[in-house]
């Protein structure tokens, strides 16, 4: 069994003319790169024993090796595995009698890696389309809008670690009804439908169909009185809770108001706008005022006002000149209104005295407690004085909490006023239609489309102008100068359609959409060898960005410059330092580290008390720290080793036991001497991510460490080995498990790899903390001892985290080609050839003994044969 492959032996001479023939030839003739000598002496003394047409162990048969065909992929992905354990020495397994030599592995490891190298080629990403973060950006700057694919618009999976892999990103017919119906609603971002005839609408509610939130008001006497005047919404207004516009309109607005507790200055009652669906937390003034009504008698009266109503828009109503405000920046306000208050009415002090002040004295049940105080006769009014030492102690008390105390001194003046009162509202319309903010808004994007300065008029514009708002548009959307005979198809598009009787309108809402759906805008680069200008200036693009080229990156391809050296790399320089950048950073960190994880995790109550804040602190030190990384470039290992990271109080203290940063925003912070934390081996997040939440997953985080930092994943587990049970009492540890489960020489070979890994995070608990025993998480004591040590299959000792960081410091090329490989395929959406590969690790050596920048990293990758070829 010698000689070359079978494929080769049938193509010979028969197809030199083609490129494919050409280089079979030059197999043959041994004048490029693999070995005519196929290792079969080598594979029938070492493995035909376990790897024949009987055994077949694993999967793996090499007797009919030398007859696979080096033009299906699988074939790489074979050969490739049987180098790597041959090359490593797992295979053939210590137990085998008959050993190779060192210069015999040798010898086949060459072998293999010549004829990988032959028969894979730099470049190959299948025709891909844009994911679903690609596709809403594209869409964002194309059109100058925000936007949000439709729901059931179906997502994209990981493939090889990423979500924008070529293999992956397939069209399905569910998929296609998605950009259909997407690119309808976007089209009608431009041109929407006519409007349905107006139908007026009679709308009434009462005090009691009015919202309350917190101390904002309350029902009194059949009327709905606010007392406060704070500029936060929901602590200060109140609206109907089933009124929406349905249209914007005019509309008729009676409604009935009173002053209660009427003081000589007339209260002054406000109309506002307020989105039904905006946050109730915003302020007030921010609001569209509408009218305001001057209220000056406490028996009710009615007032009427026409107003502009929006579509989803409420009717909200402030008491704008109101006693009591609880913004901190109002603290003196309400010193003066206690101090008028208490000097007026000493009893009143003395009751707010006698209370027991805290959380529990918040809103209607603190003003019953200070009632029952002022009904006491024995109440003690001795100390109730403004000037003494208790009056100041009470109004410094007071006053430090404003909104605790506002809520509660709320509900003296619902009830004695002054309070403003709402005794009935009724809304009429739309009597007649007016423009919105919406309105508005779509008539800049119509004239921006347009190209027209003069008000955007459709119906006016000339056929000349027509072609070249098309001729622009087209060329935006599909990343390069649109063709001569594709301009005049979505020309002809249109006027078919008005020729149809549709307006002009119709015609360009059609063309849009159609453009939106087509294989030109909604694939990525269709060369089929090296990209031009314009998919290099995708590719950049889209790689740091998550969009299409911006003007400077479409003038340099429009150049012709970018596939000219050093012009990419000024570029990616240039994009690198733009906020754009953070998108990157962002998805990159949510894939490569799996931080989108976090997302679905919940972690265990009796671990971690966890808040949404916590997450979202979580991911910022990461991105943070990667973010600082870049732009100081800073060498690759500092990822593995540094000396600070970013923290906020919160994290600091839940997570970290630190207690000296004080911050409530994310700072750069320095790491203490000898800590266990900083990297990304050594941050919650990553930890948090290879746990779920509850217990450690050891297992999980060694295949994570050599997939993502080592780049060397094991295979993937026999279907048949059952998932490793943690035993949450205690009695056991994981590496009791652990080393029953590797009881099997099927599974010893790859834990081998994987478990020392895995036992040295072992100290990082589900969310990150260190820790130095397992939990009894149903009893809330120490369980057994963390036993973290392990022995790399190299020889190396593990027994803490620093151990695993200084391995791969000290081996900081195998990390910097492994996170070369996960950028360079995160930026060309494939999975690696193993010339590509191959030509990572070269890149990588270059540097030798220098410090490697992690932007000079991303650079080279940029101008890189990898980076330029399909």
């Amino acid at each position: 069994m010698t000689g070359l492959p079978e494929v080769f032996q049938k193509e010979k001479l028969s197809r030199i003319g083609s490129r494919a023939g050409l280089f079979a030839a030059l197999m043959w003739f041994g004048q490029i790169g693999g070995s005519a000598e196929f290792p079969d002496k080598f594979f029938a003394r070492y493995c035909f024993e376990c790897h024949d047409d009987l055994i077949q162990e694993n999967g793996v048969r090499l007797d009919d090796a030398v007859d696979r065909d080096w033009r299906v992929l699988d074939t790489h992905h074979f050969f490739e595995r049987i180098m790597q354990v041959v090359e490593d020495g797992d295979m053939p397994p210590g137990k085998a009698e008959a050993q190779p030599k060192k210069s015999e592995r040798e010898e086949v490891v060459a072998w293999l890696h010549e004829n990988l190298l032959a028969h894979s080629e730099v470049g190959g990403t299948v025709l891909r389309r844009l994911n679903e973060k690609e596709y809403t950006r594209t869409i964002e700057k194309l059109f100058g809008i925000s936007y949000q694919v439709p729901d059931g618009f179906s997502s994209d999976d990981r493939f090889h670690g990423f979500e924008n892999q070529g293999e992956d990103l397939v069209l399905s017919p569910p998929l296609m009804e998605g950009y259909v119906e997407s690119a309808a609603l976007i089209a009608d971002r431009l041109f929407p439908p006519p409007p349905l005839p107006v139908v007026p609408e009679e709308f009434q509610a009462g005090p009691e169909d009015l919202v309350i939130s917190y101390s904002s008001g309350a029902v009194v006497d059949g009327a709905m009185r606010l007392a406060s005047k704070t500029n936060t919404i929901a602590r200060s207004s109140t609206w109907p809770q089933k009124f929406e516009a349905k249209a914007s309109g005019v509309y008729k607005v009676r409604v009935e108001l009173s002053a209660i507790g009427a003081t000589e200055e007339p209260f002054q009652a406000e109309l506002r706008a307020k989105p039904v669906s905006d946050n109730d937390f915003g302020p007030v003034t921010s609001l569209r005022l509408l009218e305001r009504f001057s209220v000056a008698s406490d028996q009710p009266k009615v007032f009427e006002a026409e107003v502009e109503i929006y579509e989803g828009e409420t009717l909200l109503f402030y008491f704008a000149n109101a006693a009591l405000d609880s913004g901190n920046d109002k603290k003196k306000e309400l010193r003066a209104y206690l101090t008028r208050q208490f000097e007026s009415n000493p009893r009143l002090m003395a009751a707010w005295q006698a209370i027991q002040h805290g959380s529990g004295i918040r809103g209607g049940v603190g003003w019953d407690r200070v009632k029952e105080k002022l009904a006491d006769p024995d109440l003690d009014v001795s100390k109730a004085k403004v000037a003494s030492r208790e009056g100041r102690r009470l109004l410094d008390m007071m006053t430090k909490n404003p909104v605790l105390y506002v809520e509660t001194l709320s509900y003296q003046l619902f009830e004695e006023g002054p309070a403003l009162g709402i005794h009935g509202v009724e809304i009429s319309g739309p009597l007649r239609r007016v423009e919105d903010d919406q309105d508005r808004e779509r008539k800049k994007r119509v004239q921006r489309f347009l190209r027209d300065s003069e008000g955007g008029s459709v119906a006016i514009a000339a056929d000349s102008d027509l072609e070249e708002t098309f001729r622009e548009f087209l060329t935006r959307a599909f990343r390069r100068p649109v063709l001569p005979e594709e301009l005049a198809a979505y020309l002809g598009l249109i006027e078919d359609h008005v020729s149809a009787g549709h307006s002009r309108e119709q015609g360009m809402h059609l063309a849009i959409r159609t453009a939106l759906i087509s294989p030109q805008f909604l694939y990525r680069e269709s060369a089929i060898d090296r990209l031009d200008d314009w998919e290099l200036a995708s590719r950049l693009s889209y790689f740091l960005t998550l969009g299409p080229p911006d003007d400077t990156l479409w003038k340099k391809a429009e150049q012709g410059m970018l596939s000219k050296k050093g012009n990419l790399r000024d570029q990616a320089v240039r994009l690198l330092k733009s906020s754009q950048s953070r998108l990157f950073v962002e998805d990159f960190l949510a894939q490569w580290l799996g931080l989108r994880l976090l997302e679905d995790i919940m972690p265990d109550s009796r671990l971690l008390q966890f808040e949404a804040s916590d997450r979202r602190a979580m991911m910022d030190e990461s991105e943070l720290f990667f973010s600082d990384v870049l732009n100081k470039n800073l060498p690759v290992e500092t990822l593995i080793d540094p000396d600070f990271t970013f923290l906020n109080q919160s994290l600091a203290k839940k997570i970290y036991g630190r207690n000296d940063v004080k911050s409530k925003q994310m700072t750069r912070v320095a790491l203490p001497e000898n800590s266990p934390y900083g990297g990304i081996l050594g941050q919650a997040a990553v930890m948090m991510a290879t746990a779920n939440g509850v217990d450690t997953q050891p297992v999980v985080r060694g295949v994570w460490v050599l997939e993502n930092v080592l780049g060397d994943p094991p295979p993937a587990p026999p279907e048949s080995v059952p998932a490793i049970t943690p035993d949450t009492r205690g009695a056991k540890t994981v590496r009791d498990l652990l080393d029953a489960h590797r009881s099997e020489e099927s599974c010893a070979r790859c834990h081998v790899k994987i478990d020392p890994l895995g036992y040295v995070l072992e100290n990082f608990d589900p969310v990150g903390r260190w820790r130095t025993h397992y939990p009894i998480l149903n009893q809330g004591k120490k369980g057994l001892p963390v036993d973290a040590s392990g022995v790399l299959p190299s020889g190396e000792p593990l027994h803490h985290i620093d151990d695993l960081k200084n391995y791969i410091v000290t081996n900081r090329d195998q990390f910097a080609a492994c996170l070369a490989e996960k950028l360079m395929s995160y930026a060309t959406g494939r999975k690696l050839t193993y010339s590509d590969r191959n030509l990572l690790r070269e890149i990588v050596a270059e540097y030798g003994g220098q410090e490697l920048g992690l932007r000079d990293l991303i650079l080279t990758l940029v101008e890189s044969e990898v980076f330029r070829k399909k």
